[in-house]
């Protein structure tokens, strides 16, 4: 679409409102009107929604005031992403609006949450590619922020976690921008249809949005930052923070027109093992965000899954974009809600009422594919991607996918389990974030079910045949949890007792007690295992000298002047 010079200014504006209102709330709250702010949150995320519903498809306007004077548009694509975010970061709004009553904690953490807003919204938007890093930069360096908020010690340790890995992705992404603008000659995004990509920009794009949604061996902020968040920002995290990664890769990786078969089985094996080992540590956490950062691992592992079958060639891209929109839209939806009940349980003290328990329930399962749920159509939409790829694709979705399903439902099950068992003093429990559960519980019911986009899966997922192989991995799950509730290995569960035995001990502590024995024994057993308990002091004045601000800074440089040597 090529508006006239009058539009050119008039979506220029609308389009830029929608970071530009969270910045302008951001330094509105260091200022004496930071009260009547605060209680005005949720109006921050209008504008973005506004421009969701209301501006039409493929507009793109060049801005001087949009950072680095880059492009904004807004496509089909982009629509969609910013109608999950407006929504998530909407009902995260909410649910703030009784989480701090005062103290100066609560300034700092609005200063942070509105900073990711902004940035949020803004990649989205962002049609250029330093607009995109710009904006993912500043969402990104701003969940610190959120992650380390409440102070303590665990928080603190997640949030250097957190900002380690993302510094390492903020560099690898930033040398893969520069490498593309060289191959394409363009800052624009739609020009990198053309791009030649070189197997480390690849690898480059692949560390730098993988680490944003956790992708393996990248995911080890994940787990901590979902439990010592608080809930309002690790609901925005894994709602919506988490698919900028995945924005990401359809950005400057464009599904369909591309192809890159060696590096799509890079893809799908990150994702399957990622799918697979989010279930056993969701297991072996016994806190429930913890649980619900488990899930988060092994659910973008089947969206990286599903992003690798589509790098196969260019018609597979074309056929697994659909399927991978449904993948993020019901995923962050499910797992926002999950936060919600949460949020809403931890402050109740306990689940009240049965009808509340009967929707954490159905959202939990919902992950796991059960029939009748938003899960059920994005498996039908994953098997049907499979059946065009043909074999050896086919075949191993038919093992795949069940494998999964008796999982998440198992960590689903132990989540709910959790939420069940809690029996604490009520903190501030309200009306407003019951409303939030409802209103997000009813997305996860309804959204897929009435979305023309998923008409044709929807009513596949209804067929006799799909609703009975749908069940058998949910009933399995129910069966094996079952068998561990009762099993006499397993000591009963409290939450907060960590002395006590979970689900996931019953196995470790038959797979592990040799292992367990070795430890106990105080000195090595060979040379080499003596030279490197001498070593440990040095390594930790190695250590303590590389965190330095100084030496990341030289590292980085010394990074990017090698990784350029290789592509030359």
């Amino acid at each position: 679409m090529n508006p006239s010079i009058f539009e050119t200014i008039f979506y220029a504006l609308i389009l830029s409102s929608a970071a530009s209102t969270p910045l302008l709330m951001l330094f509105l709250c260091c200022t004496p009107l930071r009260m009547k702010v605060m209680q005005i949150l949720p109006l921050a995320t209008v504008p973005a929604l506004l421009i969701a519903m209301t501006v039409p498809d493929d507009v793109s306007v060049e801005a001087g005031w949009f950072f680095m004077s880059g492009r904004m548009g807004l496509d089909g694509t982009g629509r969609i992403f910013l109608i999950l975010a407006g929504f998530v970061w909407l009902l995260a709004s909410f649910s703030i609006l009784s989480l701090f009553k005062s103290g100066h904690n609560r300034t700092r953490f609005h200063i942070f949450f509105l900073t990711a807003m902004a940035g949020n919204f803004g990649l989205i938007l962002a049609q250029g590619m330093f607009g995109y890093y710009l904006f993912f930069a500043m969402m990104s360096f701003a969940s610190y922020g959120l992650v380390a908020h409440e102070g303590h010690k665990d928080a603190r340790r997640a949030g250097r976690i957190y900002l380690f890995l993302v510094m390492i992705g903020e560099m690898a992404l930033f040398t893969a921008l520069l490498c593309l603008v060289q191959t394409c000659d363009s800052m624009a995004l739609n020009d990198l249809a053309g791009a030649s990509y070189h197997p480390v920009i690849f690898i480059l794009l692949f560390i730098g949005f993988g680490i944003k949604i956790g992708a393996l061996p990248f995911h080890g902020w994940l787990i901590p930052a979902y439990q010592n968040a608080p809930p309002p920002a690790a609901t925005a995290l894994a709602g919506s923070m988490v698919n900028a990664g995945i924005l990401g890769w359809l950005r400057f990786m464009p599904l369909g027109q591309i192809s890159y078969p060696d590096g799509a089985m890079l893809f799908i094996i990150a994702g399957a093992l990622a799918s697979i080992y989010g279930v056993i540590a969701g297991l072996n956490s016994k806190q429930p965000g913890a649980v619900l950062g488990g899930s988060s691992i092994s659910q973008m592992g089947l969206i990286t899954v599903v992003f690798g079958m589509g790098l196969l060639d260019q018609d597979a891209g074309i056929y697994a974009i659909p399927v991978l929109i449904l993948c993020v839209v019901h995923h962050s939806l499910a797992k926002s809600s999950l936060f919600f009940a949460y949020d809403l349980t931890t402050r109740e003290g306990k689940i009240v009422s049965h009808f509340q328990l009967a929707a954490i329930l159905f959202t939990a399962l919902a992950l796991a594919g059960m029939p009748f749920t938003s899960g059920a159509i994005v498996k039908t939409a994953f098997k049907e991607l499979a059946t065009h790829l043909g074999e050896p694709w086919y075949g191993i979705s038919t093992f795949f996918l069940p494998l999964t399903a008796t999982g998440t439902t198992i960590l689903m099950l132990h989540f709910v389990r959790i939420l069940k068992n809690m029996n604490t003093i009520s903190k501030s429990g309200n009306i407003l974030i019951q409303l939030v559960f409802v209103a997000s519980f009813t997305a996860v019911a309804t959204t897929l079910w009435i979305w023309p986009f998923a008409d044709d899966f929807s009513s596949h997922s209804l067929e006799r045949e799909q609703i009975f192989l749908g069940s058998l991995p949910v009933a399995a799950g129910c069966f094996l949890f079952f068998l561990l509730q009762r099993s006499v290995l397993t000591t009963k569960f409290q939450t907060g007792t960590p002395k006590r035995k979970n689900h996931f001990d019953t196995f470790k502590c038959l797979a592990t007690d040799l292992v367990q024995k070795k430890r106990k024994e105080k000195q090595p057993q060979n040379m080499f295992a003596g030279s490197i308990y001498r070593l440990v002091p040095y390594l930790r004045k190695i250590e303590k000298v590389m965190g330095r601000w100084q030496v990341v800074g030289l590292s980085y440089l010394a990074l990017c002047f090698c990784l350029l040597f290789l592509l030359l």
